[in-house]
C-alpha cells in the first residue's frame, strides 16, 4: 500500500486539475469549484479511508479524534465500510455530521443545566441548518467522495504493482 504522505502527496496533486476541471470544464460556480476542490482536500487529509487505523488522518484530528474511536472499532481496515467506491465516504459524512449533532447537542443541555435556563430541543436548529445548506453539503461531500476515490485507487494501483513485481 502507498505510504500515507504519497497518498498526502497525490490529494495536492489533485487539487489543481479538480478545481479546472469544476470551473473550466464543467463550467461550474466559484462557490460550487471551491466546495467541491475543499472537499477533496478533506477527503485525503481528515475524512480519509484510513480513519479505521492508527493514520496520520486519524491523529490530525488532534484532541477530537475521540469521535473517531467507535468508528476505528467498529470499522474493519479496507473493509466496503472503509474503502468502498460508493459510500464509504458518505459513511463518514454521515457519522462526522452525528458525531457533531451529538456534541452541539451535549453542549447546549450542558449549558442550560449550568446557566440555569430552560433545556431547548437542538433538533430544530440541526434540521434548520442541514435543510438550509443542503446543497453545499452535497457539492463538498462530492469532492470528499473523489478525495477518498483518489486513495482507494492509489491503494490499488500500488497493491497491482507489488503483485506484478513479486511475479517476476
Amino acid at each position: 500500500m502507498a505510504s500515507g504522505k504519497t497518498h498526502e502527496w497525490v490529494t495536492l496533486a489533485f487539487l489543481p486539475p479538480v478545481w479546472m476541471i469544476c470551473r473550466w470544464g464543467f463550467q461550474w460556480s466559484l462557490w460550487i469549484s471551491a466546495l467541491v476542490t475543499a472537499g477533496t482536500f478533506i477527503g485525503g487529509f481528515w475524512l480519509s479511508p484510513d480513519l479505521d487505523t492508527r493514520s496520520r488522518p486519524f491523529y490530525r484530528w488532534g484532541l477530537l479524534r475521540f469521535i473517531w474511536w467507535p468508528y476505528h472499532w467498529a470499522v474493519k481496515h479496507r473493509s466496503g465500510l472503509s474503502h468502498g467506491i460508493l459510500f464509504a465516504s458518505w459513511l463518514r459524512l454521515l457519522y462526522l455530521a452525528a458525531a457533531v449533532a451529538l456534541l452541539y447537542t451535549a453542549a447546549l443541555l450542558a449549558l442550560a443545566h449550568w446557566g440555569g435556563l430552560s433545556a431547548i430541543s437542538p433538533r430544530q436548529d440541526i434540521l434548520r441548518f442541514a435543510h438550509a445548506h443542503l446543497r453545499d453539503i452535497l457539492w463538498l461531500g462530492t469532492g470528499i467522495w473523489f478525495g477518498s476515490l483518489l486513495h482507494i485507487a492509489l491503494d490499488a494501483l500500488s497493491s497491482a504493482i507489488k503483485i506484478k513485481g513479486k511475479r517476476r
